[in-house]
């Protein structure tokens, strides 16, 4: 079937799920910092919140190197309203929580909609190797596309040290099995996004220019 396609052809978005992805320019000096906090957060508390993972130390310690690790976040975020909310002011309201990983552990796919959240996403501390994180909609996680048609198969990223990633907060994602002789440690983060009544809105940084 070779026919032209006229250039008058509707196209109807019904829908649009896109991962941002950047590695924070600041990673390693950021990550020496988040480093030395979670080897005392540990010491301090050795059991961490209860994980649905075996092999994973969770804990929602609040860093005082905080400042920088939402600059990491905030390049995403921005680029992410930048999208879809091009030239309005928006607020994000942001909660974190530190994973660590050891080897052997995997997390389950899963997804953060009933965190009542708009917007999910994780900064890499350790990520060489540990595992890759993969993507799916339920259409994928349920077979329903045949294989060789659009979409049909679910998305991964192979991270590094320093990444970030943003994600809708219904996406299903999980993290493969960490293959590594290394922790897989990670601050996922979950966002409220709201328009800004706000004069005094600190503006975040446009992730679309350097």
């Amino acid at each position: 079937m070779n026919e032209k396609v006229p250039a008058t052809l509707a196209k109807i978005p019904l829908q649009e799920t896109r991962i941002f992805y950047e590695r924070y320019a600041n990673y390693e000096n950021l990550n020496n910092l988040l480093l030395t906090e979670i080897e005392t957060a540990r010491k301090e508390d050795k059991v961490g919140m209860p994980a649905g993972n075996a092999g994973c130390w969770r804990s929602m310690y609040k860093y005082k190197c905080e400042t920088e690790l939402f600059k990491a976040f905030g390049l995403l975020l921005s680029g992410w309203m930048d999208h879809y909310f091009p030239k309005e002011k928006m607020d994000a309201q942001i909660t974190y929580w530190t994973n660590v990983n050891e080897p052997g552990s995997v997390n389950m796919f899963h997804s953060h909609y009933r965190a009542n959240c708009d917007v999910s996403g994780v900064y890499y501390v350790k990520g060489g190797r540990t595992g890759i994180i993969r993507f799916a909609t339920n259409e994928q996680m349920n077979k329903m596309i045949r294989p060789g048609q659009p979409y049909a198969n679910m998305i991964g990223h192979e991270p590094q040290d320093g990444d970030c990633l943003v994600w809708p907060s219904y996406l299903l994602h999980d993290v493969d099995v960490n293959r590594s002789d290394r922790q897989r440690i990670s601050i996922a983060f979950n966002a409220v996004i709201e328009r800004s009544n706000k004069d005094n809105v600190i503006e975040m940084p446009d992730a679309t220019k350097s």
